[in-house]
């Protein structure tokens, strides 16, 4: 579904990250944890078309939606280039794909109520069929919806922001969902919610990719786990080898780790 190949990016000219291969298979979810600060949400942003990619080459359903060849090099910090350079890929093609990003840190229009943004959210479906399903599914997994229908999301707690974001996601009917650090600040009774939330929308058939900190939520939803650290995917964990404190430290950081 999903053919990341040698993938490169950043924030010109600060590189992020390098030369990263990963795969999604069809109905198959693949997990991504490492420190803070590493890389993990620039990557992200780079799959789904918000960032051009340096180098490398995104597939999705074998259909390329970077453009071929590497990104010209400023040479000048004091220039915007994205004025006059065309974008290498855009988050629409992303999104008429089927591919769809939830950001972590609920980016929704604050002042609208929540039944105004699930109003809107089936655009990003794009004539994908099975906008009625998603919003079936998505009133079952969060029944919250229904009873805050009325209020602004400002007014919503964090655990209900995620809950809207991720429905906002179903309803673009997606063929791959990524989910960027969705239990971010939330409380231990609010993530086991949304644990079983992602596990039903995982046996729903939809391919994941998910970001977390919390590697007991991960392990008990994918099929595979890559430590992601400093820009690259430096191991790849099998998720029936639940790994222990200490041997997380010493990937994360060397064998001097304690």
């Amino acid at each position: 579904m999903l053919q990341v190949t040698g993938l490169s990016g950043g924030y010109p000219p600060v590189s992020v990250f390098r030369d990263v291969d990963l795969t999604v298979g069809e109905d198959e979810a693949v997990g991504l944890f490492g420190p803070n600060g590493h890389g993990k949400s620039t990557l992200l942003s780079t799959v789904a078309g918000l960032l051009d990619p340096w180098r490398g080459e995104i597939r999705f359903d074998g259909r390329r939606l970077n453009a071929p060849g590497d990104m010209p090099a400023r040479l000048s910090r004091h220039v915007n280039y994205d004025l006059f350079r065309p974008r290498r890929m855009r988050a629409r093609h992303a999104v008429r794909a089927g591919l769809i990003y939830v950001m972590q840190g609920n980016r929704l229009f604050p002042e609208m109520t929540v039944d105004e943004v699930l109003g809107i959210a089936p655009k990003a479906a794009m004539g994908r069929a099975g906008v009625g399903e998603m919003y079936d599914l998505a009133h079952d997994l969060f029944p919250v919806l229904r009873r805050r229908r009325r209020s602004k999301i400002r007014y919503l707690s964090g655990g209900e922001r995620q809950m809207v974001s991720i429905a906002v996601a179903l309803l673009a009917v997606p063929r791959l969902l990524i989910l960027d650090e969705p239990t971010l600040g939330l409380a231990p009774r609010l993530r086991l919610e949304l644990a079983e939330a992602v596990g039903r929308i995982r046996e729903a058939g939809t391919p994941l990719v998910l970001v977390d900190q919390n590697i007991e939520f991960l392990t008990g939803l994918v099929d595979r786990l890559h430590l992601f650290v400093n820009g690259t995917i430096a191991a790849e964990i099998d998720r029936t080898e639940r790994p222990s404190h200490e041997s997380i430290m010493t990937l994360m950081f060397g064998g001097a780790a304690r």
